[in-house]
């Protein structure tokens, strides 16, 4: 797993919001879940991303890294999703 820092959340514009109102609350996922990997990152800095080694992860720490794995490709839907949405009422 990587350390770098997820990329920011978009905000779609009231525009946006007009022609597809499900980016609202999209975005807001979307938010929130950049906010929880930049929580647990910021709550497990030095056991999180690590190798993986011979001994399992303490529970905490294998749910936090599931957690993680989980944001990040839910993020990539939710930007393919706009991507897509956008295309299609070409706003973006």
């Amino acid at each position: 797993m990587s350390h770098t820092e997820p990329e920011e959340a978009w905000l779609p514009t009231t525009e946006q919001i007009l022609m597809a109102s499900e980016r609202a609350i999209l975005a807001a996922l979307d938010t929130n879940l950049l906010l929880a990997v930049r929580t647990l990152r910021a709550e497990h800095p030095a056991a999180l991303g690590q190798p993986p080694s011979d001994e399992p992860s303490p529970p905490h720490l294998a749910i936090a890294e599931s957690i993680l794995i989980l944001a990040a490709s839910l993020r990539e839907l939710i930007a393919s999703y706009r991507a897509v949405t956008g295309r299609l009422i070409r706003d973006d």
